[in-house]
């Protein structure tokens, strides 16, 4: 039996058990970037078996299923299946449903090694099309309450210091296809750890991220700090670790909170 086909059937299993009442009216977030939002860190079993409570996935058929890890597994543009580990939306799902009581649903659509270049409008590879058309499907059970995005490492490698522009055209014309203006982004620092030269690293964290934060409107960046890498001997790997992607799921999960609650104070 296929890695695919055992995830789908544990999915199945799970919908039986007990998740068979699918809400008509959830909070959507899209989650996006590279590798380290595709997730990498180590899966636990449970992780693979157990559904995350009030959270959903988008899936191959772009209808909501019970999200069990790895998130990552339904997007379009991913590397194998066997690379895709834990990541930052299952935390961030988990708190999200816990602290407001709504059913989330996560677009997951991130790619391995991929660079913001390859994220354009008019990049050929689809990287952008795709995560508008499956957010499209998502909307289709309720409405865009956030983007999560998680990328940068190869550029850091590339030294593509005109990421903020880059980027500010992806959301600008990603907001203006989902017919949603204001809708709150959240940026990811990378890991600080050796993995490519310190002063490109701290150039892309401390000034590359926030002057991006800055330029785009309803935009907030996460923290790195503190946050391990997956790998203990290999320097070299920019990977975080699971309970790295825990603790930056939480981050996230902290940041749109914040943003909602001021845009909602905001429309009063």
């Amino acid at each position: 039996m296929t890695r695919r086909l055992i995830f789908c059937v544990l999915a199945l299993m799970t919908v039986y058990l007990g998740f068979a009442d699918t809400p008509d009216d959830f909070d959507v977030y899209l989650l996006i970037g590279q590798s380290n939002m595709a997730g990498r860190g180590p899966l636990e079993a449970k992780d693979t078996t157990e559904a995350i409570e009030g959270v959903w996935l988008l899936n191959a058929d772009g209808i909501p299923e019970p999200a069990i890890a790895p998130l990552n597994k339904y997007s379009t543009i991913r590397k194998e299946l066997s690379l895709q580990g834990y990541n930052p939306g299952c935390e961030f799902g988990r708190i999200m449903h816990s602290e407001t009581g709504r059913p989330i649903l996560l677009v997951v659509n991130a790619r391995g090694g991929s660079h913001i270049a390859e994220w354009q409008p008019d990049y050929s590879n689809g990287y952008f099309r795709d995560a508008v058309s499956r957010t499209q499907e998502a909307l289709k059970y309720g409405s865009l309450k956030g983007v999560l995005w998680n990328q940068g490492e190869t550029d850091v490698e590339k030294k593509t210091w005109d990421y903020p522009e880059k980027f500010s055209l992806m959301i600008s014309e990603l907001r203006k296809q989902l017919d949603a203006e204001n809708v709150p982004v959240v940026i990811g620092q990378v890991g600080r750890w050796k993995w490519a030269p310190k002063e490109d690293i701290d150039r892309f964290n401390g000034s590359i991220v926030p002057e991006t934060s800055k330029i785009v409107p309803n935009c907030a960046y996460v923290s790195s700090e503190g946050l391990e890498r997956r790998f203990k001997d290999k320097e070299r790997d920019p990977h975080y670790g699971r309970k790295a992607q825990i603790e930056l799921g939480r981050r996230y999960a902290e940041a749109i909170k914040a943003m909602l609650s001021c845009n909602h104070n905001e429309s009063r």
